[in-house]
């Protein structure tokens, strides 16, 4: 039974590290968004030359546990990393409806 919804913010130039991570959690499926623009704590990612970047989002619906095991594994390489990572985690209610 799943009932979190993790949704996961990267910097688009290290995605390959959390998809790293969540390929490693078998059979856990997650859908990836890439070129993601926007504005947050670190200043703004638009694709331009005055703001250059974006970010990659990835969600994944997982049980309890798994969240505990990722959330873990995601701190730890942005401990490993640092703030370059560019990474943020959240964690929302979910029910699956159909």
């Amino acid at each position: 039974m799943k009932n979190r919804m993790l949704v996961v913010f990267v910097d688009a130039s290290h995605a390959e590290d959390v998809e790293r991570i969540l390929n490693e959690y078998e059979p856990l499926g997650y859908s990836e968004i890439g070129g993601v623009l926007g504005k947050g704590a670190t200043g703004r990612k638009l694709g331009s030359r005055a703001f250059p970047g974006a970010s990659t989002c990835f969600i994944a619906a997982v049980t309890h546990e798994c969240e505990s095991e990722l959330t873990e594994r995601l701190r730890g390489l942005l401990r490993a990393r640092g703030s370059e990572e560019g990474l943020k985690l959240f964690s929302l209610n979910v029910d699956e409806v159909i």
